[in-house]
């Protein structure tokens, strides 16, 4: 049953326009960036700069997973899809289990394959050759920054589960990673625990002491994932999906 779950949803994702064109900008956002960000070909290469220019637009790289999420997740909703989805697949939990799996694999997918294309174009405008400590010491970073690509996937379906709509979800997460966290953190320190700011210091090779630091900011986006995700759940099981 799984199986064929999967087989249907894989279908769904690469056949809704959305969840393609923000799969696509999520590869592409890091990378141009990255070419157009003034490096020189005269320049050395320098691993701590690529890691921090290339983290840098894998944390504004997130608006792109935000429109993956609430997409894939939303068109459920749309037209009343999620009925007619029931109706061949009537196991709620199972059915959203699943296509949270298959969103994670996705999300991980583009992500190291954004982070490549970075690797490589780093490289090049830095005049610098692959070695084996410069990919790993990359990878590295990147898996683990990652894990907050992961959370802020899970908590943007949540959100959409909880709304039943794909807009609102885009429009409070989308807010917060261009610029609105960072805003309300200006005018309050507790704005630091919010799901974007919380993991802030992963993108950064030179940690900023007023933000939380890595392991404590997944550990607050975990918290946010688990409490959206016992609401979510709660609901799908329970409520009518008109």
């Amino acid at each position: 049953m799984i199986k064929n779950i999967l087989q249907s949803e894989i279908i769904k994702f690469f056949s809704y326009n959305w969840c393609l064109f923000g799969a696509i900008g999520t590869i592409l956002v890091a990378p141009v960036i990255l070419f157009f960000s003034g490096a020189g070909n005269d320049q050395p290469l320098v691993t701590n700069e690529i890691l921090s220019i290339s983290l840098r637009n894998l944390f504004l790289s997130q608006a792109g997973l935000v429109i993956i999420a609430a997409s894939f997740f939303g068109q459920e909703y749309s037209n009343s899809y999620l009925r007619t989805t029931l109706l061949t697949i009537p196991a709620r939990i199972k059915l959203i289990t699943t296509k949270i799996f298959l969103l994670t694999v996705i999300v991980w997918i583009i992500g190291l394959f954004s982070s490549l294309i970075c690797l490589g174009i780093g490289i090049i405008q830095f005049n610098g050759s692959f070695t084996l400590p410069l990919i790993l010491e990359f990878l590295i970073k990147v898996i683990i920054a990652m894990l907050s690509w992961t959370l802020i996937t899970w908590i943007t379906v949540f959100l959409t589960i909880i709304t039943k709509s794909h807009i609102l979800p885009i429009a409070i997460m989308f807010s917060l990673i261009l610029g609105l966290s960072q805003m309300l953190f200006a005018m309050t320190a507790f704005a630091k625990y919010l799901p974007d700011l919380a993991t802030m210091n992963l993108f950064f090779t030179t940690h900023t002491t007023t933000l939380l630091n890595g392991s404590q900011g997944l550990l607050v986006q975990g918290i946010w994932s688990l409490f959206l995700s016992l609401i979510s759940f709660g609901l799908i099981q329970y409520r009518d999906v008109r």
